[in-house]
């Protein structure tokens, strides 16, 4: 939160940032090098307008956000424009933080000059960012291996924006994350990630003759060592490419989330063995974070006309003939129950949910008790078919303890899609997890951006709700506090929300970071003493 004026802080600039992630954890560390988010670069507009007000939250001290920014995103009246009118200065503070703009096609010169305005005179920054993934992405790249254009996709080379900062302002760290297709991929016959690994190595060297061009005069001297963060290695050279993947759950975010993130150290600040991260006893699960929100009903895609309504329509598929049979017995009468179970109170939400929903666990990162309930907590409208196949999947996974693929589905309720086709052996292979449920008592599947188009990859265990998660679940199961709001229409703040790192493991990460710059610090001192004991030596002679 706001700046402690009487301590020192380190820099901090994020580029690529999406709603801020990266930086909201790094910004929330406290316990050793205390670190301040100076400057995040982002290009998608409802992305930076999240990360602009984030900014601006970050302005005041933890516990001191003012009442104005609760009426704000409880949707109670108050536009962006007046609460940002309200504390002028906060809000000019925090839009020349959240940059608006695109590495690659803003001038070098002018993102050079604002990455120096925001670090400073500083001795020590760090460089956060994750350049866009989708190229890289596993999702997809037999399609894209066929398209003339996918050897020329811009993507593959936005690190390249990430290197050039990297070859002329010199961070002491950087942080640079990515998809784990990234460890597979290729560009031109040739692996991607060794020459990502190399690049980042000896950033100077690997840029060409057009690439340095605008860049201030390059000091050749410094290369970085990457390192991994959950991997020890007294040399970088030891680590195989799977040690720098990071699997998220296993450091207390409850999601199986698993993504490629490098640690680079100058060359000049490498003392050798660093910390690494230290995972959790148990994982966090789906109930850890969820179990205590507002228990919400899906909407009707069209015509929503009430409870009773929708009841009625989620139970129309209970007397099919393909239910009623002893295959499907145990299923058909969790369904039953369910239904019965539904109660008129049921509202499936809004922008505003009044009602405690301290989450059982990560309630001191996650929960905020002067919201008074939950924000952007509704649910999507959906189709008589899709409220059916939630129901089954909800109540087959309570019932069976698992999770069905689709041809576990009755065929009725099977889409009328080309992939949805079984092979000889009964097998589904395209759409097996078309429709998937998630579990109370496991980490999550991975949130993503695809979350934007629907919700059939998050279908809510509690067969009694009948539907996809909401923005808020969507934004605990990634870490980001009650209070973190998503600027946009629903689309874009699940997108935002899929495409970010989970605050919470880059808490962690700050952590790591935070004790090899203390160390880099106390090197420093003991060199600074040393000179100073010859200086008077060859005084007093």
């Amino acid at each position: 939160m706001g700046r402690d004026k009487n301590k020192e802080f380190i820099p901090v600039v994020d580029l690529f940032a999406g709603p801020g992630g990266l930086s909201e954890g790094f910004s929330a560390y406290r316990n050793g090098s205390y670190f301040q988010t100076t400057l995040s670069v982002e290009k998608d507009d409802w992305a930076h307008k999240t990360l602009e007000l984030r900014s601006f939250v970050r302005q005041f001290t933890k516990g001191r956000i003012p009442k104005r920014y609760y009426e704000y995103i409880r949707g109670e009246g108050i536009t962006r424009r007046e609460l940002f009118e309200a504390f002028p200065e906060k809000h000019a503070t925090a839009e020349n933080i959240a940059w608006h703009a695109e590495l690659g096609k803003e001038p070098l010169a002018t993102v050079i000059d604002r990455v120096s305005e925001a670090i400073g005179d500083s001795d020590h920054w760090v460089l956060l960012g994750g350049p866009p993934c989708q190229a890289y992405s596993t999702i997809g790249r037999a399609r894209r291996t066929n398209d003339i254009h996918f050897e020329k996709d811009h993507k593959h080379t936005l690190y390249h924006e990430y290197l050039k900062i990297v070859a002329a302002l010199r961070p002491t760290v950087f942080v640079m994350e990515n998809v784990k297709g990234i460890l597979s991929a290729s560009l031109n016959g040739e692996k991607i990630f060794p020459k990502i690994l190399s690049d980042l190595r000896d950033p100077i060297e690997a840029l060409s003759e057009d690439d340095r061009e605008g860049l201030p005069p390059l000091d050749l001297e410094h290369r970085y060592a990457v390192y991994s963060f959950v991997q020890e290695a007294v040399d970088e050279q030891f680590l195989k490419p799977e040690d720098y993947l990071i699997k998220s759950e296993d450091y207390g975010v409850p999601q199986n989330r698993h993504r490629v993130i490098l640690l680079g150290i100058r060359g000049d600040h490498d003392c050798g063995p660093h910390p690494v991260l230290e995972p959790i006893d148990k994982p966090f699960t789906f109930h850890d974070v969820l179990a205590n929100m507002r228990p919400l009903r899906s909407q009707m895609s069209k015509n929503d006309e009430g409870f009773v309504e929708w009841k009625t329509r989620v139970g129309k598929c209970l007397n099919n003939r393909q239910l009623k049979t002893k295959k499907f017995a145990d299923v058909q009468d969790r369904m039953v129950k369910a239904v019965k179970r539904m109660r008129i109170s049921s509202q499936y939400g809004g922008q505003f949910v009044p009602g405690d929903c301290n989450p059982a666990e990560l309630s001191q990162w996650l929960y905020d008790p002067k919201i008074g309930g939950s924000i952007q907590h509704e649910t999507r409208g959906h189709m008589d078919s899709d409220f059916w196949r939630y129901l089954f999947a909800s109540s087959y996974a309570a019932v069976r303890d698992e999770v069905p693929k689709l041809e576990q589905f009755p065929k009725f309720l099977w889409p009328n899609h080309k992939n949805a086709k079984a092979d000889e052996n009964g097998r589904v292979r395209n759409f097996r997890d078309r429709f998937r449920v998630q579990v109370w008592d496991q980490p999550s599947t991975t949130v993503t951006a695809h979350l934007r188009k629907d919700g059939h990859y998050f279908i809510h265990p509690d067969p009694s709700q009948c539907r996809s998660i909401t923005v808020r679940e969507a934004a605990r199961l990634q870490t980001f506090p009650d209070n973190y709001f998503f600027e946009g229409p629903r689309g874009k703040q699940y997108e935002q929300i899929g495409n970010a790192v989970p605050p919470y493991l880059a808490y962690h990460l700050a952590d790591v970071i935070s004790e090899i710059l203390d160390g880099c610090k106390m090197a420093e001192q003991a060199n600074d003493m040393d000179i100073e004991e010859i200086l008077l030596s060859e005084d007093c002679a």
